[in-house]
């Protein structure tokens, strides 16, 4: 990555800090944890939703942005990655069979998952499975995890499968409070999302 590039990515990264604002008294942890049950249940009732997003990902070495489209259905899952990498558009498409990437060069690659695919193709471990949750502001089911709510008894930060996960922001997207600003880290990897839009498929 050139000067000039690291330096808008920086610039980038820097304007995804939440502005200072007035926020309303917390929650005591009874009620924080109340608050969050009834959430946490509008969340879980969320299985057919599309999201557009920037991503910035850095590692140790490199850097890269670019923007991203995820569709989930309950029993599959398409993410488009538009130009992170400078290899073009890379498509992601997995269900329960396994998944396949296909890049912008027509060529085809097939893994058990998209951990390993990811890594197998670009060097590094995107944490997909989570990720699945972590985006809409659940802890990923079955797994320990211990969490720490914001004032309105959302997630503020999550820790989980040697990744923590914070929440700077989030918006109101037909009735149910979703993820503005997601940001990833573990000792390896660094993902920040902006999510742009979110759609809902209502439940049947």
């Amino acid at each position: 990555m050139n000067r000039f590039s690291f330096a808008l990515l920086a610039l980038w990264l820097g304007g995804c800090a939440t502005l200072s604002t007035t926020l309303p008294p917390a929650l005591s942890p009874e009620a924080a944890r109340a608050a969050w049950q009834r959430h946490e249940q509008s969340l879980a009732a969320l299985e057919d939703w599309t999201l557009a997003a920037r991503i910035a990902i850095r590692t140790d070495n490199d850097g890269w942005n670019g923007q991203l489209q995820w569709r989930q259905t309950p029993a599959a899952y398409e993410i488009l990655f538009n130009a992170p990498f400078g290899q073009g558009a890379l498509q992601l498409q997995g269900d329960s069979h396994g998944v396949a990437m296909h890049d912008s060069g027509g060529e085809t690659y097939a893994a058990p998952d998209a951990e390993t695919l990811l890594y197998e193709r670009l060097g590094w471990r995107l944490p997909v499975r989570g990720m699945r949750y972590w985006v809409t502001g659940l802890p990923e089911p079955d797994k320990p995890h211990s969490v720490e709510y914001d004032h309105a008894g959302r997630l503020a930060s999550l820790q989980q499968s040697d990744w923590r996960i914070r929440y700077p922001s989030y918006r109101r997207v037909d009735g149910v409070d979703l993820p503005e600003k997601v940001f990833i880290e573990n000792h390896a990897l660094s993902v920040r999302l902006v999510i742009d839009r979110w759609q809902l498929k209502p439940a049947v």
